[in-house]
């Protein structure tokens, strides 16, 4: 590894460890999971795949080493931007404004 890669590296390292994304499933996996739970009001994203799917997803987190929680809400939250972006992107385009210049709301997640 060179030294730009590894620099780079430790500089991610550290940014995801300062993010604190995998506290959430040690908060959750713990005794007081259920009433966390409830006073922090979660909700819950899931849905029924194929097992390939499943076993395709559990083998990416394993090799990323990462919860399917995590790998999930990075996932969701990154299609959102991307799916708002795309239809901003589109509705301007076709009408010719800014979707908040017309509707005078920004869409929200």
């Amino acid at each position: 590894m060179n030294l730009e890669n590894f620099a780079k590296m430790r500089g991610l390292e550290l940014a995801h460890t300062s993010s604190n994304t995998s506290l959430m499933d040690i908060v959750l996996a713990s005794e007081q999971g259920n009433e966390i739970r409830e006073k922090v009001l979660t909700k819950r994203i899931q849905f029924d795949t194929t097992p390939q799917l499943f076993e395709e997803l559990e083998s990416v987190c394993s090799l990323l080493g990462c919860s399917k929680r995590e790998f999930l809400e990075m996932a969701v939250v990154e299609a959102l931007d991307k799916a708002r972006s795309v239809f901003e992107d589109a509705f301007k385009e076709s009408y010719g404004q800014e979707f908040i210049e017309v509707f005078g709301v920004k869409e929200e997640a």
